[in-house]
């Protein structure tokens, strides 16, 4: 009933989900980003719903987000002419960036293209986080190339509220694909650790 009353659409659909682990003391850092950067949409109602298994502190490593930067620009995610999955500009500013503190069982949700990062964990407690990515019914994924679109019993599947309908709403939003990827996969989170300036900062 959240979501939906978020996206502004009765129908909901999940576009995919994780499980983000820090464990004691040795918890990475993640860089900032935006959702949208790795997967724009026809429109951008989209969301994340963090479901927090441990409390999550500034000391293990909460969510960090730009309050309002959702309304603003898409941030370069390339590198050296490929996508890395963070901000790679070098004037990037996180002044006004606010840790989301959010105790254990409880939510935080976040538009798909919301500022945000976490710190390290340094702290002798895990810190998992359960995330769902979801949105409006009537948003399509613009990062499937031909053949490998989903077929329809596939995109019902994805569904968790309302009826699949056919009509996809389409709306003027900034979008950088994020393209061409890394060199070999699975090599995204190896380039945000090796970007050639940081920006992630303790704020």
């Amino acid at each position: 009933d959240m979501v939906s009353q978020l996206v502004g659409t009765a129908s909901v659909r999940c576009n995919g989900s994780k499980l983000n682990m820090k464990a004691s003391e040795l918890g990475s850092p993640v860089e900032w980003h935006q959702d949208w950067a790795f997967y724009p949409h026809t429109n951008d109602d989209l969301l994340a719903v963090g479901v927090a298994i441990d409390d999550m502190t500034r000391e293990n490593g909460c969510l960090m987000a730009i309050p309002g930067s959702h309304k603003g620009k898409i941030y370069d995610h390339h590198q050296d002419g490929r996508f890395v999955g963070a901000i790679t500009e070098p004037d990037f500013d996180d002044t006004g960036a606010e840790p989301i503190e959010v105790k254990a069982g409880g939510i935080s949700i976040h538009h798909v293209r919301t500022l945000h990062a976490s710190m390290p964990n340094t702290s002798s407690d895990p810190r998992r986080l359960l995330l769902l990515m979801l949105c409006s019914g009537d948003s399509y994924s613009l990062t499937q190339t031909p053949g490998q679109q989903k077929e329809w019993d596939a995109w019902e599947n994805t569904f968790v509220r309302g009826v699949p309908n056919r009509n996809i709403r389409v709306e003027a939003c900034p979008v950088r694909l994020p393209l061409p990827g890394p060199l070999r996969p699975g090599s995204i989170f190896e380039n945000q650790s090796s970007l050639k300036q940081s920006t992630l900062k303790t704020a």
